[in-house]
Parts: C-alpha cells; structure tokens; sequence
C-alpha cells in the first residue's frame, strides 16, 4: 500500500484535501504531512534494514532483549538515515507549505506572489522567489548542523573502513600488522 501511495506527489492530494478539510491552514498541515511523511518513512526503513547484523547478533550474545536491542543498537544504527529523512522531509514540506499558500490559504509569502501575478507586479514575484531560496537554504544549513551534532558520534565512519572501528597501536594483534 504504502508503495502505491509514495510515488503520488503531495500537491495531487490538494482537491481531496480542500474537500475535506475545506479552506484555511487544516489542508495545508495535511499536505505538509503527507509530503514531509514518506522521506522520512522510507529512510527509517532503509536505516532498520541496513543494520549490520553483526552488532545484533553481538548485542543478543550479550544478552540484550528487545527493547534494549531497539534503543541500543538498532536506532543508534538507523539514526543517520533517519535525520536524512528529516532532512529530505522538510525540503518537501517546505516546497508544500509555498504550494498550499498559493492554493489553499489566504497568506503566506505563496498567496503573496499569485498575488503579485495578478497585478503583474514582476519585481514582487522575484523578491518572493529570492526569498524562498533564502529560507529553504537557511532550512537546509541548520538541518544540516543538526545532523552534524547529532551525528559527531557518527563522523569518518563508512569513508572507506567499511563504517567498522579499527584498532590501532598495542591493542592490534602482531599477526594483523603488516610490515614493510
């Protein structure tokens, strides 16, 4: 089902959701959601899928049971696809919140420029088309830097290691060192 639904871009569900929701800010939150929804769902179930096995068979030799297997190793191993998720999710919302402003809202930088273009007033649809390139960048950098703290755990892993921790130094077994 969900694949069904997945590929239909929010923006499509407008006139269902103007039926049902009628005008004003619930059609907009509903389509925010719709479009922010799937990034996010697919990416969370691509993280959960691409787990390295490894680590759960580790944490239930140790003895871990579900929940702590869950908060332990399996969302900790998801979490970057997750907030990649999120941050693709925002992007779509935020592209749906301008579509919605200009069909389903009586304000919003959206209605703004529809109603620029009906005045022809050129100069205002620019200035309104600069200033959602500058909000969407602002959007994406301060995602960006929240995946960035979120994630420093996570920094150098998988850039040509394989994303596995090396140990280095006395630690290394002498067998495993090569020498030149």
């Amino acid at each position: 089902m969900i694949q069904i639904l997945r590929p239909i871009p929010p923006i499509a569900y407008i006139p269902l959701a103007i039926l049902w929701f009628g005008l004003g800010n619930p059609p907009a939150l509903f389509l925010i959601s719709l479009g922010a929804f799937f990034p996010v769902l697919m990416n969370t179930i691509s993280g959960v899928q691409h787990v390295d096995q490894l680590l759960i068979r580790a944490a239930r030799n140790l003895g871990a049971n579900g929940t702590t297997l869950f908060v332990r190793v399996i969302l900790p191993a998801a979490t970057p696809h997750i907030l990649t998720g999120l941050r693709v999710g925002i992007g779509v919302a935020f592209i749906v919140v301008i579509v919605a402003e200009m069909i389903a809202v009586n304000n919003g930088l959206g209605y703004r420029i529809l109603e620029a273009r009906e005045f022809l007033w050129s100069d205002k649809i620019i200035a309104g088309m600069v200033t959602i390139g500058l909000l969407g960048l602002a959007i994406d950098t301060a995602m960006s830097r929240v995946n960035n703290y979120l994630l420093r755990w996570h920094q150098g892993q998988g850039k040509g290691d394989g994303g596995r921790l090396k140990v280095e130094g006395s630690l290394q077994p002498e067998y495993l060192t090569t020498t030149t």
